[in-house]
C-alpha cells in the first residue's frame, strides 16, 4: 500500500465457518479498502486463502487454544508480529484473542480493541478471563448488555457496532442466475423448492439441523420435490448425515443434501427459496434477497417483519427469547406459509434486503470501526 492510515493486527481464534470469522474477513477488507494496512493472526482454518489472495498477510498462531503452552506460544508470535511490523493496533476478537493480546498491548504501549460477538459464559474463572480493552465493541444492543451486567464492563467505554456484510457480493440475483446457481450444486431443474440450513454442525447447533430436516419431511407430501441443502461443518456432521440418510431412505429419494463446509455461501443462497438461520447466515441471506426464517436451537422467530426487525437487530438476529419453540412442526408451519404465499415471500425478501443496504453494509461498519480506531490513536 501506497500510504495506510495506520497498521491493525486482528486476531480471531481462527478463521473455519462461522460468523465472528466471516466478519474478522469482510471487516479486513473493507478497512484495507480504506487505507488501513491490515494484518491477521489466527489458528488458521478455511477461509485463510480469502485474505491472502486480497493481500492481507496471515500469520499462524494457536489463539484457539487454552493450553498454557499454546496461550504463551501465541503470546510470543503476537508480540514478535507487533515489533516487526510497527503494530499501532491490535483489534482482538474472542476471549482467548482478547486476554492474550491485552498481556501484549500493555507491555508494547499500544491499544487494544476488543469485539465480543456473542454471549460467553460468566461467573467463576471466566471473570478473570473477559477484558475489555481500551475500547470495546459490541455486536448488538443485547451482547452489550450481557457484558455490563455479567463482566461490569463499563458502558461508556462499549460502542455497538453490527456485522457488515459485502452487498456487492450477497445480492439478489436473477432467474437465470438461480438456475446456474442449481447447476453448480448439482441440483436437478425440476427439483423445488430449496431450503438451506446454514451452521456450525456441532452442540444445539447439529440438533437445529436435525429439527431443520425434520420439518422439511414434514413439507415432503405436499412438496414432493423439495430439498434441504444443509450447510456447515463440525464434529456431529456423522449424526446430520445419518438423519438425511434416514430421511431419504424413507421417502425414496434425495430430499436432504448434507453438503459439509460450504465456503461459496453467494451461490448457496442464490440456488435457495427460503434459508434459515440466526446471525450472520441471516443477514447475508437478507442481502441477497431470500426470504429469511430466523431459526435456531434456542428459539424461532419466524420470517422477518417490520414487527421484529428492531427485536432482531438487537440481539444480532440470535433466538435469545424467541416467541415461539424450535420444533419440526413450528418451523415447517412457517415455512409452508412462506410457500404458499408468494406476496409474502416476496415483500419478506424486499425488507431483508432493504435493512442490510440501510444498517449493515460493510462499507458503513468498516467507517464505524474506523471511528474507535481514530478514538485511540491519531489517524495518519
Amino acid at each position: 500500500m501506497a500510504t495506510s492510515k495506520g497498521k491493525v493486527l486482528m486476531l480471531p481464534m481462527g478463521l473455519g465457518i462461522g460468523g465472528a470469522e466471516t466478519h474478522v474477513i469482510s471487516l479486513s477488507k473493507s478497512l484495507r479498502s480504506l487505507g488501513w494496512n491490515i494484518l491477521v493472526a489466527s489458528s488458521g482454518g478455511e477461509r485463510v486463502k480469502e485474505l491472502t489472495e486480497f493481500g492481507i498477510p496471515h500469520f499462524d498462531a494457536p489463539l484457539n487454544s487454552r493450553l498454557p503452552t499454546d496461550m504463551l506460544k501465541a503470546y510470543k508470535i503476537i508480540s514478535r508480529i507487533v515489533d516487526t511490523h510497527d503494530i499501532d493496533i491490535i483489534h482482538a476478537h474472542a476471549r482467548i484473542p482478547i486476554w492474550i493480546s491485552e498481556k501484549v498491548a500493555s507491555k508494547k504501549g499500544i491499544p487494544l480493541v476488543a469485539t465480543y460477538h456473542g454471549q460467553f459464559k460468566a461467573g467463576f474463572p471466566w471473570m478473570f478471563f473477559t477484558k475489555p480493552g481500551d475500547k470495546t465493541i459490541a455486536v448488538s444492543a443485547a451482547v452489550k448488555q450481557y457484558i455490563v451486567e455479567k463482566f461490569k464492563f463499563h458502558p461508556d467505554s462499549i460502542v455497538v457496532i453490527p456485522n457488515g456484510i459485502d452487498v456487492a457480493l450477497f445480492h439478489p440475483v436473477s432467474q437465470d442466475e438461480k438456475c446456474k446457481a442449481c447447476s453448480l450444486l448439482n441440483i436437478p431443474p425440476h427439483r423445488g423448492p430449496i431450503i438451506s440450513y446454514v451452521s456450525r454442525i456441532e452442540g444445539d447447533l447439529a440438533e437445529a439441523a436435525v429439527t431443520a430436516q425434520e420439518a422439511v419431511f414434514r413439507l415432503f407430501h405436499d412438496y414432493p420435490n423439495v430439498m434441504l441443502l444443509i450447510a456447515g461443518d463440525g464434529p456431529k456432521l456423522s449424526s446430520v448425515r445419518s438423519k438425511a440418510d434416514e430421511i431419504n431412505a424413507k421417502c425414496q429419494k434425495e430430499v436432504v443434501r448434507p453438503l459439509g463446509f460450504v465456503l461459496d455461501t453467494p451461490t448457496l443462497y442464490a440456488a435457495s427459496d427460503i434459508v434459515l438461520g440466526m446471525s450472520r447466515v441471516a443477514l447475508e441471506s437478507m442481502a441477497s434477497g431470500k426470504p429469511v426464517v430466523i431459526f435456531g436451537p434456542n428459539g424461532t422467530f419466524g420470517p422477518i417483519s417490520e414487527d421484529i426487525i428492531d427485536s432482531l437487530e438487537e440481539r444480532n438476529y440470535i433466538c435469545i427469547d424467541a416467541p415461539f419453540p424450535s420444533t419440526p412442526d413450528v418451523l415447517s408451519a412457517f415455512i409452508e406459509d412462506l410457500l404458499s404465499n408468494p406476496e409474502k415471500m416476496d415483500s419478506v425478501s424486499r425488507l431483508g434486503r432493504q435493512v442490510v443496504l440501510e444498517r449493515h453494509s460493510d462499507e458503513s461498519v468498516a467507517k464505524s470501526t474506523e471511528q474507535v480506531y481514530c478514538e485511540l490513536i491519531d489517524c495518519k
